[in-house]
């Protein structure tokens, strides 16, 4: 009997100790969360109070947004974006990038075999996949938001390719990138001896927007009325109508004089001069 009562009271003072240690161990965390967030304020509340302090208010917010949104307003090309490659993208480019040095080569490595009876149906084939890989690349840098040295590098090469529906889809995608200086200069050098109306129509427009690059835009649109290929400088005689002004509306009445008479270039040319002044009556 009296070894039970001694085993109870063991019992119990082992059970009363682990309580205590329990009750110490509960305050003090209490008094380090007190500590940390102030008196009168719990953890969460505290957490909360320094979130409200870290963010702006709405409103001035807006203000701060305000000159940014209309700078995007009113720019028709993307700004340069500080956005930067992820390793998924740079991995899904390069297999892009590799797609087009394999297109390069594709008479050798089997991708455009060629045809005996029809031996343009090899250059076809080579422009067709050159077209959809470089549209695959722009589309995946603007998803991502993405303008780069690399995409830069790629639209000049291939702004310059003998290739027409190539070149004007590297064309288009100057056009939906960041203004690029370097790669308008390729392109005017580019059309300075083109024979394709079509890329010289679809080129007119993008550089335009490209005042830098205005002396030797218009030099290389005056040389191609002057000496270029019969569609071509019937195009340039006839869109240069966009790119008259005041300032440079002398120098093509000039070389309208300058040209013969009965020619298609120059009356397509007069004609969009004359339509230039009656609209700036």
């Amino acid at each position: 009997m009296l070894r039970k009562i001694v085993l109870l009271c063991i019992l119990a003072l082992f059970a009363l100790g682990v309580y205590l240690q329990w009750f110490q161990h509960k305050e003090l965390v209490k008094t380090a969360a007190t500590s940390v967030s102030g008196p009168g304020n719990s953890p969460t509340e505290h957490a909360q109070t320094k979130a409200s302090q870290k963010k702006p208010s709405q409103s001035n917010a807006t203000e701060q947004n305000k000159p940014n949104q209309t700078a995007q307003q009113v720019s028709q090309t993307p700004v340069a974006a500080k956005v930067e490659a992820s390793v998924e993208f740079i991995q899904a480019r390069q297999i892009l990038l590799t797609k087009l040095t394999e297109i390069q080569d594709c008479e050798n490595n089997g991708l455009c075999p060629g045809d005996e009876q029809d031996p343009k149906q090899n250059m076809f084939q080579q422009e067709a996949m050159f077209v959809q890989a470089l549209k695959q690349l722009q589309e995946m840098h603007q998803a991502h938001q993405v303008f780069d040295s690399t995409l830069s590098d790629i639209t000049g090469k291939y702004l310059t390719s003998p290739l027409g529906r190539v070149q004007m889809q590297a064309i288009d995608m100057l056009a939906k990138q960041p203004k690029n200086e370097k790669n308008a200069e390729i392109l005017i050098s580019a059309l300075s001896d083109s024979y394709d109306s079509k890329v010289m129509a679809k080129a007119m427009p993008v550089l335009a927007n490209y005042p830098q690059q205005q002396k030797d835009y218009e030099d290389m649109l005056v040389q191609t009325l002057k000496t270029g290929s019969f569609y071509v400088s019937r195009t340039v005689a006839k869109e240069v109508r966009h790119i008259l002004t005041k300032q440079n509306i002398a120098k093509f009445e000039a070389l309208a004089a300058s040209l013969p008479d009965k020619t298609a270039k120059t009356k397509i040319l007069k004609t969009s001069i004359a339509d230039f002044k009656r609209a700036q009556q």
